[in-house]
């Protein structure tokens, strides 16, 4: 059945359970600290590759696959924040654990820390090319995001890109804490993994 999937189709995938997984974390945290009763609806578990996807379809069945987990990984976020704006700081604390979890190992480069981050998050298809790499160096690497393909799923819900962005800056931190490396984000369009 496999004959029609190819490296980058599992790539991608991958990085979509990274998403779900995210959003599992963040819900769990939810009901344990009373703010969701029930966290199923904005749950999915993700069965191998081969024996979901549509190979008549393989591009949108992928794209409808990033849609649904961005929308309900939105939805959860506004619900969780939308009548206590404070509840983000809590959030952004599960995301960064959930990096850490996630932990890059001392002495990663800052190329190898793109790279990773490259293949942990959804930055929509990839023949999109969202991220530009600017500068490349031993002791950085600073990228543009070209694009902000999640602002439209995060206001569509009444909800702001922001929100989303510092919550994967979040991430990425807790993913560079047992490195030697650090994130910088000047704007939220632009990031920089330098050296300590």
């Amino acid at each position: 059945m496999s004959r029609f999937l190819g490296p980058i189709h599992y790539w991608l995938y991958n990085k979509i359970g990274h998403q779900e997984a995210l959003t599992r974390s963040l819900a769990e945290a939810a009901v344990r600290d009373g703010r969701l009763t029930d966290a199923d609806s904005y749950l999915r578990d993700l069965p191998p590759l081969e024996s979901v996807i549509d190979e008549e379809n393989i591009h949108g069945w992928l794209q409808s696959r990033i849609t649904d987990a961005e929308q309900r990984y939105a939805a959860l976020v506004i619900s969780l924040t939308g009548k206590d704006s404070g509840y983000l700081d809590r959030l952004l604390q599960e995301a960064y654990a959930f990096g850490a979890q996630n932990a890059l190992p001392e002495g990663t480069a800052p190329a190898e820390a793109y790279k990773a981050f490259e293949d942990f998050f959804v930055n929509g298809m990839p023949c999109e090319h969202v991220n530009l790499v600017a500068e490349s160096s031993d002791r950085a690497l600073s990228w543009e995001q070209t694009r902000d393909l999640h602002a439209n799923v995060w206001t569509a819900q009444g909800g702001s890109g922001s929100t989303y962005n510092r919550l994967r800056q979040s991430v990425m931190e807790g993913m560079l804490s047992k490195s030697a490396l650090r994130l910088f984000m000047p704007d939220e369009s632009h990031y920089t993994i330098q050296r300590a």
